[in-house]
C-alpha cells in the first residue's frame, strides 16, 4: 500500500517538475503573457495620447475657405 501512495507521489512531482520546467522555459523565451500592469500601463499611454491629439485638434480655431484666401495684409487694415 506505501508502495502505491508512493508511486502516486513520485507521479505528481515528476509532472510538477516537468510542468515547472516547461513555465521556466517559456519565461525565459519571454513567449509567457506580461502581467496585467505590464499590459495596462502602454495602453494607458496609448490612450492619453490619442486623447492629447483630439484635444489639440479641437482647440484650434480651423479657417473657413473666405478667411484662408484674404490676405494677410488687408485683415490688419
Amino acid at each position: 500500500m506505501d508502495n502505491i501512495v508512493n508511486d502516486a507521489i513520485q507521479i505528481h512531482q515528476e509532472s510538477i517538475r516537468r510542468e515547472s520546467g516547461l513555465q521556466q522555459a517559456l519565461k525565459q523565451s519571454g513567449m509567457v503573457d506580461p502581467a496585467l500592469i505590464e499590459r495596462a500601463i502602454p495602453a494607458l499611454g496609448d490612450a492619453l495620447i490619442r486623447v492629447g491629439t483630439r484635444l489639440k485638434d479641437h482647440s484650434f480655431h480651423k479657417l473657413t475657405a473666405e478667411e484662408a484666401t484674404v490676405p494677410t495684409f488687408l485683415i490688419m487694415l
